[in-house]
Formats: structure tokens, C-alpha cells, sequence
């Protein structure tokens, strides 16, 4: 699949509302107060409303059966994740649609575009990572961490691991590396 061809998506994440200039699907994180659109920041409202409900925070359907988590090496190994859990189909969607995480050298959009309620856990980064991991755990733990300049952001903690897939570039595409 690419980010050009969303035929191949998991059904509830092709039914998902389109973003008017990617035409890609909006996941429900990603929409803000006033049904404002922005894909650089989560929704830390809705990040939490979907965790504690068991939900995919791409889709918004159930996690009848295990959630995944994607992040960069550190995130992998330490369980702890900014991003709330979703399907595992999702996730994978999202390694090609996304285009920070599909395309090697996409950056993200500069500070003035993010929302202004924006806000990093300390610890944590906005720095690209050179490979992606996916966690596929049978559980998750919601609580919160401090922010950079003050306040709590919600924190999702994997439990119960029971695989990881790791994605690397290679001449420009992102490509899951064999298993170790």
C-alpha cells in the first residue's frame, strides 16, 4: 500500500473522514476542538477517552484482541509510549499513509502550525527516530506524565508484550527488517 493507495485499509479506518487535502483518513486523535484537523498533534482528550475505552486511536472501533503501539527504538524498550494503542492493522496502515513515518526525510510541520495546547512529556522527544518499532502487546496501563513547561500529558504503558516488528529505511522506503 502507499500513500496514494488507501484500497487496501482496514474498513473502519477507510471509513473514517478524509483529510480535504491528502484524502487521507482523519484518525480520531488527530481531530481537535471545532472540528479543526491537525495531524501533528494528538488530541490528548481524545487520546485518553479511547485508551480507557479500550479503543483504537486511529480507527475509534474496539481493541477487541491486542493493541499495538509504534514509536522509535527508546519507546520500544522502555514500554512507554506518547501515542495511544490502536489495531494492529491500523498500525500498519499508518507506516505507509503517515508521511512522517513513511518517507525517511519528512519533517514535521514547524511549531507555529501546531495546536496551542500542544505539549511534550519531559524525557521525550520530537526527533524522527531512524527505525520504527511496533509493539504488540495483550494490554496497556493510561496515566500521565509531566510536561515540558508545566501540566500532565497522557502516558500509555505496554504490558503483557507479545511481539515487535521493527521497520528500517532502506534507498528510501520504509521496509520491516527481518526478525532477530
Amino acid at each position: 500500500m502507499t500513500s496514494t493507495d488507501l484500497t487496501n485499509l482496514p474498513p473502519a479506518l477507510a471509513a473514517r473522514p478524509r483529510d480535504e487535502k491528502r484524502g487521507l483518513p482523519i484518525p480520531v486523535v488527530n481531530m481537535h476542538d471545532g472540528g479543526a484537523v491537525d495531524f501533528v498533534t494528538l488530541n490528548g482528550t481524545a487520546a485518553l477517552r479511547v485508551a480507557l475505552a479500550n479503543r483504537c486511536s486511529l480507527c475509534d472501533e474496539p481493541l477487541a484482541g491486542p493493541a499495538a503501539f509504534l514509536g522509535g527504538p527508546m519507546s520500544a524498550r522502555t514500554g512507554c509510549y506518547s501515542d495511544p494503542p490502536m489495531h494492529e492493522a491500523c498500525a500498519q496502515a499508518a507506516l505507509t499513509l503517515c508521511p512522517h513515518i513513511a518517507r525517511p526525510h519528512a519533517r514535521r510541520a514547524s511549531e507555529r502550525s501546531l495546536t496551542q495546547d500542544s505539549a511534550v512529556a519531559i524525557g521525550f522527544t520530537l526527533e524522527k527516530p531512524e527505525e520504527w518499532v511496533m509493539v504488540v502487546s495483550s494490554g496497556y496501563l493510561v496515566g500521565a506524565t509531566p510536561a515540558e513547561g508545566g501540566g500532565l500529558v497522557p502516558l500509555f504503558l505496554v504490558r503483557g508484550r507479545m511481539r515487535e516488528r521493527r521497520f528500517v529505511y532502506q534507498d528510501g522506503v520504509l521496509t520491516e527488517a527481518p526478525a532477530a
